[in-house]
């Protein structure tokens, strides 16, 4: 049953995701709250976002643990019209012992710069994490996704690599 739930969890954010916006409720009887996912849906061939116009890159991968790390999720980027790169991670993965967090990179392979796109949260104290990362910089070449495990030492150096993606462009 322990194998089946992030197996589970993964296929209901699938579902979910085939939807323009949805709410899920969670736990047993949706006593541990609600979750909202909203995904920017093709619509004449176009994907619009109310927030920030047309989309006019789009690129997702399968995250995957690594290191001995039991992780899975989606790493989903987009770039649109008015110079807004959104990037987001949902993923499940235990929690960090005490004293550390798990936080998320972009890498450009062609340079090897990394950038830190912030501390992934656990809403529900849980396995499931995410963030939303925004820039207004261009950052399509940035395919390479890490997730890495951090102590709270303040270092800004990336730590132990625990999950990592590609991200593959897709048209749509």
């Amino acid at each position: 049953m322990k194998r089946s739930l992030p197996v589970f969890v993964c296929a209901l954010l699938l579902l979910v995701s085939c939807g323009s916006s949805k709410t899920v409720n969670v736990g047993s009887g949706g006593l541990l709250g609600t979750e909202k996912f909203q995904f920017g849906m093709p619509k004449g061939g176009k994907v619009v976002d109310a927030r920030y116009g047309q989309e006019v890159w789009f690129a997702y991968g399968a995250i995957a643990g690594i290191s001995g790390a039991s992780a899975n999720g989606i790493a989903i980027s987009h770039w649109f019209e008015t110079g807004k790169f959104i990037h987001t991670l949902q993923v499940n993965i235990v929690l960090p012992p005490d004293g550390s967090f798990y936080e998320g990179w972009l890498e450009d392979p062609a340079s090897g710069k990394q950038i830190s796109t912030g501390h992934l949260q656990s809403r529900f104290g849980d396995v499931r994490h995410g963030l939303t990362f925004e820039s207004d910089e261009d950052l399509s070449k940035f395919t390479n996704v890490a997730i890495s495990l951090e102590k709270d030492d303040g270092n800004p150096a990336i730590g132990k690599v625990v999950a990592e993606a590609k991200l593959k462009q897709i048209e749509r």
